[in-house]
């Protein structure tokens, strides 16, 4: 500021003349030959003297001397110019002045009051400086700020700034209502949800010194909101390099967090259990193999199939399927760690991948905990059931193994689980693809043989042991593979455990059996009944007995020549409702109903009463074991006593057929009788029989 100016002519009492005119004039001569830009003005604010700068510089050109000289301020500053003149109170300001270029130029003037020894005003001094680039600065400096402040404002942005010396925190004063939240006593990370602590740490600890990093995390609120934050921290340092202020950038993202949640729900959740989806499980695989091959990391996968789910839809209801498939994903998420990826792939089928394994162990106590939650029993509308799964199971831990097979090779162990009875786990073995590839091309055999007509029926006969006459036959399905000749069921068994190779080779049998029946018929050959087989799979469409009742007239063969074996694993497992009543039909038809292989599945005395049943069928390897006589007695004097015939099978000599003869079993067959034959030898066998 300018504050008082005295000048030689004050000491002067001559010269003061009127008490200070002759002050002004002569401040005025001093003024015109200041060599910067300088102005002077009385206290009426009129323009006494301009330096020769002022006026090169143009500044307030429109002034006059002797005129008003308040213009060079605006308007509105003109009671600070009065102030000065009369009060004697500096001030400065800034003027903008455009120079004859036409360009623009920012000045900065002192207004200084002029004091006698009284300490009144008697003129006002104004010097001024160009600062037009200082200004410009400043402008964009205060520009720039009114942006940040407005972009704050309207994304609802909260800025904090930490002095790591102090420990002082300053915020912004946007986002009020994320301040509370984001305000720490020692640790920065005491704002962050504890699930979600560590995750930042991690982050902020991979942070280098002067980098910003972003993350996203819930905010430690003690009133329960969930409030997600995407913030951007960058630790800024001083002059030294020492870390000086930690700088936030906050942002609430709950909307938006939730919006994605939904959206991710809709693409990466199964809608039934909420578990991952087929796409998410692949995401989260692919990231597993990478870790392997990247960090060396083991993991494990596993796949898991509800046994015999389609037979509990098929008699409960899919929505008791429903219950039991959210059942087994609550079983699956309490069994397996917080970390591992349990997904639902579609229908029965789930799977779970381990990571950071150490040994078969820790992929194997899961699995054991799986199977000891799936034996608790399942309540649904009244009922009570339980369920069992298969499951496959495959290890990665070997760095020069192809990770990208493990799907196939916990496939393969799945299968295997699957083959060996169900309700079972098995851990992948190198010798099991080599397995599987050889049932794959069966398979594709069995389905070119079928559509080659390569299948046909043989004929074993029943004989009745009391009457010593043949009774009837039962259809046996033969291969007549065009190089190794005529192959039995044992060859091809893994084709009837394909549902859809099941189903067609059912229909061949069926078909056959029909019109050889009609064909003897017509020959007037006495065949008595032909015994056909039926598969689960033949059972699962509803209208089993329909479709056979339809066949048989459509090929015009009496119900009296058919008889249809179920097997016992069939007939009492799931879907049994199902059976039993298109076996019930049946046999009120005039069908007869036989059990195939007795004993050797699960069979209850409650459920033989309560299914309709011909004939029970001693299996085989009770009759050939000696050691198994006891079996064999209980079983025809079961039969008996509930009025079935007992027909043993796999008889094949005439000690065998004396001690049954003795035990009281009514049918017989075997080799001891006869071997499976082809239908032309059957007419020729009936009438060479007993000769």
């Amino acid at each position: 500021m300018m504050g008082e100016v005295r000048t030689a002519w004050d000491k002067d009492g001559a010269a003061a003349g009127d008490g200070g005119q002759a002050r002004v004039l002569a401040l005025g001569a001093f003024v015109r030959e200041t060599p910067f830009p300088t102005a002077l003005l009385d206290t009426n604010l009129m323009l006494v003297a301009v330096s020769r700068e002022w006026t090169a510089q143009a500044i307030a050109p429109g002034l006059v001397l002797g005129a008003d000289a308040s213009g060079v301020l605006e308007p509105n500053d003109r009671a600070a110019l009065l102030a000065c003149a009369q009060e004697g109170v500096d001030f400065s300001r800034y003027l903008n002045v455009i120079a004859e270029d036409g360009s623009q130029r920012y000045w900065r003037a002192e207004f200084g009051a002029c004091r006698r020894e009284d300490g009144s005003v008697y003129a006002v001094m104004v010097t001024a400086r160009d600062v037009t680039g200082y200004a410009e600065s400043v402008l964009r400096a205060e520009r720039d700020e009114q942006r940040l402040r407005m972009a704050l404002e309207l994304d609802d942005l909260l800025v904090r700034e930490y002095d790591l010396r102090t420990g002082e925190i300053f915020f912004s004063d946007t986002a009020p209502g994320l301040r509370k939240w984001c305000v720490f006593k020692d640790d920065p990370l005491e704002i962050v949800h504890p699930d979600d602590r560590q995750q930042c740490a991690d982050v902020i600890a991979a942070r280098k010194i002067g980098e910003a990093r972003v993350f996203e995390f819930r905010l430690n609120r003690d009133d329960g909101v969930e409030t997600w934050i995407r913030a951007v921290g960058k630790v800024f340092v001083d002059q030294e390099g020492k870390p000086e202020k930690l700088v936030n950038l906050f942002k609430d993202i709950t909307d938006r967090r939730r919006q994605t949640e939904a959206i991710e729900t809709l693409a990466f959740k199964d809608p039934l259990t909420g578990l991952p989806n087929r796409a998410l499980f692949q995401h989260r695989f692919n990231e597993a193999v990478s870790a392997s091959e990247t960090l060396g990391e083991m993991f494990g996968l596993i796949m898991i199939d509800v046994d015999h789910f389609k037979d509990i839809n098929d008699t409960l209801g899919h929505d008791a399927g429903d219950v039991l498939l959210k059942r087994l994903a609550g079983m699956l998420q309490r069994a397996f760690r917080a970390g591992d990826t349990v997904a639902r792939l579609g229908g029965d089928e789930f799977a779970v991948i381990l990571r950071g394994l150490h040994s078969e162990a820790d992929m194997m106590r899961p699995i054991q905990k799986l199977q000891e939650l799936l034996q608790r029993p399942i309540e649904y509308a009244g009922r009570s059931f339980t369920a069992t799964a298969s499951i496959g199971a495959a290890l990665h831990g070997d760095p020069e193994a192809d990770p990208a097979h493990m799907i196939k090779n916990a496939d393969i162990a799945l299968y295997h689980a699957k083959e060996e009875g169900r309700n079972r786990s098995i851990v992948f073995e190198p010798a099991m693809r080599t397995e599987l590839e050889r049932r794959v091309e069966l398979l594709r055999d069995v389905r070119a043989a079928v559509a080659a007509n390569e299948f046909t029926l043989f004929y074993q006969p029943v004989v009745d042991i009391r009457e010593r006459r043949v009774v009837g036959f039962e259809a046996l399905m033969r291969w007549l593979h065009p190089e190794q000749g005529v192959l039995t069921p044992g060859h091809f068994m893994a084709a009837f455990e394909d549902q859809a190779l099941s189903l067609r080779l059912g229909d061949v049998a069926f078909e056959q059996s029909l019109r050889q029946m009609r064909d003897w018929l017509d020959q007037g050959v006495e065949f008595g009944r032909i015994a056909v087989n039926i598969s689960a799979a033949q059972f699962r469409s509803g209208r089993l007995a329909e479709e056979v009742l339809e066949r048989l007239d459509r090929w015009n063969v009496p119900c009296e020549r058919l008889t249809i074996e179920v097997t016992e694993n069939v007939y009492m497992g799931w879907g049994s409702d199902l059976v039993s009543g298109n076996i019930s039909r049946l046999h009120a038809a005039g069908v007869m109903i036989a059990l195939d292989d007795f004993g050797t599945g699960y069979a209850s005395l409650a459920n033989l009463r309560q299914f309709p049943i011909d004939r029970l069928k001693i299996d085989k390897s009770f009759v050939q074991n000696a050691e198994d006589e006891a079996i064999v007695k209980a079983v025809i004097t079961l039969g008996s006593s509930m009025g079935m015939k007992v027909v043993a099978e796999g008889v094949e000599d005439a000690d065998q057929l004396a001690a049954l003869m003795r035990y009281g079993c009514d049918q017989i067959q075997g080799y001891h009788f006869g071997k499976p034959m082809p239908a032309g030898e059957v007419a020729g066998f009936l009438s060479g029989f007993g000769g």
